[in-house]
């Protein structure tokens, strides 16, 4: 599933992986590389999602991508992808996603991946 932004309003980056998708997708889709942090549901989305991002990498297929390897992001589904995402993720979500295994790195940092 390609997870490509539908229009350049209301985009919003995951504070996680750096996933960037509109508001509606967001509520539609869900987060479609982290099934814990369902963002159907409004508040949820708007607490693990930043309208604040920088630079913007497309992505289409992941294990021959150079800027995939680079960003750390093989793993990730097809889409656009923030560079830096402004905000932390709130230490509720935080254990969330640690007791689902899933490593969080702030993506707020100019050398996060």
């Amino acid at each position: 599933m390609n997870s490509v932004p539908k229009g350049d309003r209301k985009l919003r980056a995951c504070k996680v992986t750096g996933l960037v998708k509109t508001e509606d997708q967001w509520l539609q889709d869900g987060n479609d590389n982290i099934d814990v942090l369902d963002t159907r549901d409004r508040e949820l989305m708007f607490e693990v999602t930043s309208p604040n991002f920088e630079g913007l990498v497309a992505m289409m297929k992941p294990t021959e991508s150079w800027v995939a390897r680079w960003q750390g992001i093989v793993k990730l589904v097809p889409g656009c992808y923030a560079l830096r995402v402004r905000g932390e993720l709130s230490s509720e979500h935080q254990v969330t996603l640690q007791d689902a295994g899933i490593p969080y790195y702030s993506l707020e940092d100019e050398h996060a991946s």
